[in-house]
């Protein structure tokens, strides 16, 4: 592990289970992130093969938008793993100094979040804890934004991906309450887990991203599992003018029965897709161009095709000027002394 200037290991976050440290792969020469689980934890078999679990699924995950797992191991009984490092900051942290982001920048953030959830859907992997302090803002020289999925230590493997006989959840809440599901509220496993549990934490991370705030709060649990089931606080949203359409995305994500809302990730992403195209000013500047570009090829064309026929309909309508042509004259008279009229004429 990396030391700081004090002397004690670069810690880059903590959690209920796990510390995360800065730390050095001496075999590849390369920065990674390392995740150790607390001493107490580790030596409860349940909580070993939860860690286990984590560190498995972000593993079979492969994609750009989520931060990779290269390496497992356990040692003088202390598990840990260690992972892809990403230089930059969480979106909790970029709101909270900042304030609210613009739309088209939350959109592309929702946007890069809803792959990483497509690849995760398709490992059979639910997050369980999508919130802006689990999405990562990767900065580097190009300047390019980059999402980056991290913490899947609440993760849930379904399917046939998941171990047979596993424990795939821990009793009691899963989750950050601000940003669960109602679902989640349910526990026990009285209404099913799955992407659409997701989909619901990335929908109270984009009001969130637009706000600065999350739409329900409450002193406590129950409180916030009531406000749920009520209506949207869309007077929230009242002084940003975002258009009808982000609203109706944002009410789909959010809606109370997961029935009711995007039934996959990949749905998600192209009705996300559709608003940031459509209210991207990038995006709107090209497709303006395109327009413009479209038309003046349409004015050529038709230029070039009506020009023959514009041509001939004007020389139609062109007055016929009219002359008389005198040839030379030619004396046919019985005098030839009257030869020298036709010379001068000439």
């Amino acid at each position: 592990m990396e030391v700081g200037a004090d002397g004690f290991p670069v810690e880059l976050g903590a959690g209920a289970m796990a510390i995360t440290y800065r730390a050095r792969d001496t075999v590849l020469n390369s920065t990674v992130a390392l995740k150790v689980i607390n001493r107490s934890m580790a030596q409860n078999p349940g909580a070993r093969s939860r860690f286990l679990r984590e560190a498995r699924a972000a593993a079979n995950i492969h994609h750009p938008n989520v931060a990779r797992v290269t390496y497992y191991g356990e040692q003088d009984g202390e598990c840990f793993y260690a992972m892809e490092l990403v230089e930059g900051e969480t979106l909790e942290a970029r709101v909270r100094r900042d304030g609210p982001m613009p739309l088209a920048l939350a959109l592309e953030v929702i946007e890069q979040a809803a792959r990483a959830l497509a690849v995760a859907e398709v490992c059979g992997v639910v997050h369980r804890d999508i919130k802006p302090s689990n999405l990562m803002l990767e900065s580097d020289a190009s300047e390019t934004l980059m999402v980056k999925v991290i913490d899947y230590g609440v993760a849930k493997v379904m399917g046939p991906q998941a171990e047979p006989g596993a424990e795939q959840t821990q009793a009691g809440f899963i989750g950050t309450p601000a940003f669960a599901s109602p679902e989640q509220f349910a526990g026990n496993g009285q209404l099913p887990i799955d992407t659409r549990s997701d989909i619901y934490s990335l929908g109270v991370t984009l009001w969130y991203l637009l706000t600065g705030r999350t739409p329900f709060v409450g002193r406590t649990m129950e409180e916030i599992r009531a406000r749920q089931t009520g209506e949207l606080p869309l007077e929230q949203l009242k002084g940003l003018h975002l258009p009808g359409q982000v609203v109706t995305l944002l009410k789909s994500m959010l809606a109370p029965d997961p029935k009711d809302r995007p039934q996959t990730a990949r749905e998600l992403l192209s009705a996300v897709h559709r608003c940031y195209q459509r209210f991207n000013p990038e995006a709107r500047s090209r497709r303006r161009r395109v327009v413009l570009a479209g038309a003046a090829s349409t004015l050529v064309i038709a230029a070039v095709a009506l020009g023959p026929w514009l041509y001939q309909r004007t020389r139609s309508f062109t007055p016929i000027e009219r002359s008389i042509a005198v040839l030379p004259f030619e004396n046919r008279s019985s005098d030839k002394e009257n030869a020298y009229f036709v010379d001068g004429i000439q």
